[in-house]
């Protein structure tokens, strides 16, 4: 089985560093792909932006999807997923669905976090879309939008280390930063040592199972 992990935006940068979230995970290298959608927003960071990504994932998801035999949306708000499932049914997966699916089946309950709070509705809708609302033992909002965490990601990198510290004095539950702009940002706190922190792209692919 091949599978597609396609980011429903234009960057690069957010692109790279997917591919190195996975390649660490120890897939094989011929049975996955990391593409990004060209027309999409580089930045998905407003309802707008959010719609207009969608639109450019319902455009290119036929070329792109060829010759896999799945494809994983990977982005915070699973955006595209529901265009993939009308064209490949099961075989359509969400990232941050499937980290909520992994952690349901393994009987835990997730500190969430979130960036920029005009996007919460969003994040709301789709959370309820998964039915996975149970899984939410408590959500943080860091108030910083996509583009200002790109911009300075030292200052989104002090605002979530405080966040993540105050959550691991308080609460049980790990914690899971959403979305592939968490990536790169909880990396980072792993390396100098805090834990309680989830892996969100070992859990989808222990949710997705053999390669």
């Amino acid at each position: 089985m091949r599978t597609l992990f396609l980011n429903p935006n234009s960057s690069a940068e957010i692109t790279s560093t997917l591919r190195r979230h996975v390649e660490r995970c120890g897939w094989p290298a011929d049975r996955w792909e990391i593409l990004k959608v060209d027309d999409a927003p580089r930045i998905i960071g407003s309802v707008s932006q959010n719609a207009e990504a969608e639109a450019a994932v319902e455009r290119a998801l036929p070329v792109l999807s060829r010759g896999f035999d799945r494809v994983v949306m990977m982005s915070s708000l699973d955006t595209g997923y529901h265009i993939a499932r009308q064209r490949l049914g099961d075989e359509a997966y969400g990232f941050t669905r499937s980290v909520f699916s992994q952690h349901r089946r393994l009987g835990r309950q997730l500190q969430i976090i979130t960036f920029d709070k005009s996007m919460t509705s969003l994040y709301e809708s789709a959370i309820d879309a998964t039915g996975h609302r149970m899984v939410v033992a408590g959500w943080t909002v860091v108030d910083l939008e996509p583009a200002a965490i790109a911009a300075q990601p030292s200052l989104a990198l002090e605002k979530l280390r405080t966040v993540c510290r105050d959550l691991a004095s308080t609460s049980i539950h790990p914690i899971f930063v959403v979305g592939a702009v968490g990536l790169a940002l909880t990396e980072e706190l792993r390396r100098v040592g805090m834990t309680g922190l989830v892996d969100p792209v070992s859990d989808l692919l222990a949710w997705l199972g053999s390669p």
